[in-house]
């Protein structure tokens, strides 16, 4: 007699419902954030796999892909034949295997078969077009396979292109859903959101729509253009203000010197793995260099001690401490201060692409997506708040 071990999927809301009721050899699904994409995703992802199929879960980096791995393992646990979690894949007494990949690694996956692949968080994905086109795609071939991409939108990138083409296919199609289409979101709660965050912002993030340059940061190709520090003579007479965001392991600090009277960053340094002593070291030399009238530096945690030493030292500088509160004010001046023309090292532009605002729990929230720093941004930021509001202390320093 042949045993039946049951596995608990989760159950899937209405618009759920249609994207497995409807589903196509190539499926885009342009979702807003919370509508459940990740859940109905896993589902497809794992039917295959129960029929002993080999199948395939990429994301933008691994830190994407962990609470996917965690809740498909969680699932599975009572077919599982082994879980690597270094490699992140997993065999099935069914014999079927999934793998899941961060494509950090454009090439991953690269000579792998597979009967399904899902494509996470796509519009995220720095190489999206090399990968589904160049690698991906081909894992389909021997299985005749089908895919599933989907994500929230981040302006016109290869994302976009998918959704667009794939609506056009005979065997494709592109499902386009809200977060008001998650009837586990209260709608009040989503009202509110369109009350509090940026028009392009809810568009974007809640609707699901494709918005020309979706990034928060606005103008950063015009903005992001110093390819190298200037030199302190090119500035005298002029008022040089520094900033510092402080890291020592998994970020960076970066220290931001800028010009009043210029309106752009002139010198700037970014490290990580070094101690606090060599920090405050280096932050002292550039002080020196050019003669910098007022530091603001976060005072946050890790910050404070930092900042009393130096104070200690006769430094003139002050703490802010970045909050939940204090960060919308400070973000939004540095936004609008690049649309004004406030010049940023060309460097600095990855992070400044990349930054999103969304809400948590009710909050607005910003910050770096899964994986990336911020720290160039809350630095080039701090930066542009000490030229336009502090005064410069006087300091026998």
């Amino acid at each position: 007699m042949s045993s039946r071990i049951p596995i608990n999927l989760p159950s899937l809301h209405t618009a759920q419902q249609t994207i497995k009721r409807e589903a196509k050899r190539f499926s885009a699904l342009r979702c807003g954030r919370r509508f459940g994409k990740n859940v109905i995703m896993r589902d497809a992802l794992i039917k295959p796999a129960l029929h002993g199929a080999p199948v395939a879960w990429f994301a933008p980096v691994y830190d994407d892909l962990m609470d996917d791995w965690r809740e498909v393992t969680h699932v599975l646990q009572p077919i599982i034949k082994s879980a690597n979690a270094s490699e992140h894949r997993i065999e099935l007494i069914t014999g079927g295997v999934i793998d899941m990949w961060s494509l950090h690694d454009r090439d991953s996956g690269r000579g792998r078969k597979y009967k399904r692949v899902v494509i996470n968080e796509a519009s995220k994905v720095k190489d999206l077009q090399y990968s589904w086109e160049y690698v991906i795609r081909a894992t389909l071939a021997d299985y005749s396979g089908d895919a599933f991409v989907g994500g929230t939108p981040k302006g016109f990138n290869y994302f976009a292109t998918l959704c667009n083409a794939w609506a056009e296919r005979e065997d494709g199609i592109a499902h386009h859903f809200t977060t008001y289409d998650n009837p586990h979101i209260a709608r009040a709660e989503i009202d509110e959101l369109r009350a509090t965050l940026p028009d392009r912002v809810f568009r974007q993030e809640i609707l699901a729509e494709f918005i020309e340059d979706g990034a928060y940061f606005q103008n950063v190709e015009n903005a992001a253009t110093i390819d190298a520090p200037d030199q302190p003579e090119q500035h005298n007479g002029h008022a040089i203000m520094g900033a510092a965001d402080w890291a020592k392991s998994n970020d960076y600090t970066v220290l931001t010197l800028a010009c009043r009277e210029c309106n752009r960053v002139v010198d700037w340094a970014r490290f990580n793995q070094i101690d606090y002593r060599l920090q405050r070291g280096r932050l002292v030399d550039l002080h020196n260099k050019w003669g910098v009238v007022q530091w603001l530096v976060e005072s946050n945690s890790i910050g404070e001690p930092n900042l009393e030493e130096l104070q200690y030292s006769g430094l003139p500088i002050d703490g802010f401490a970045t909050t939940a509160t204090t960060k919308p004010a400070l973000i939004e001046g540095l936004s609008k201060a690049l649309i004004d023309g406030f010049k940023v090292p060309r460097e600095f532009a990855n992070e400044l692409r990349a930054y999103e605002i969304i809400s948590n729990n009710g909050r607005t929230k910003f910050g770096a997506p899964s994986g990336m720093h911020d720290d160039t941004v809350i630095s080039a930021a701090l930066a542009w708040r000490a030229i336009t509001s502090i005064a410069p202390a006087i300091s026998g320093w």
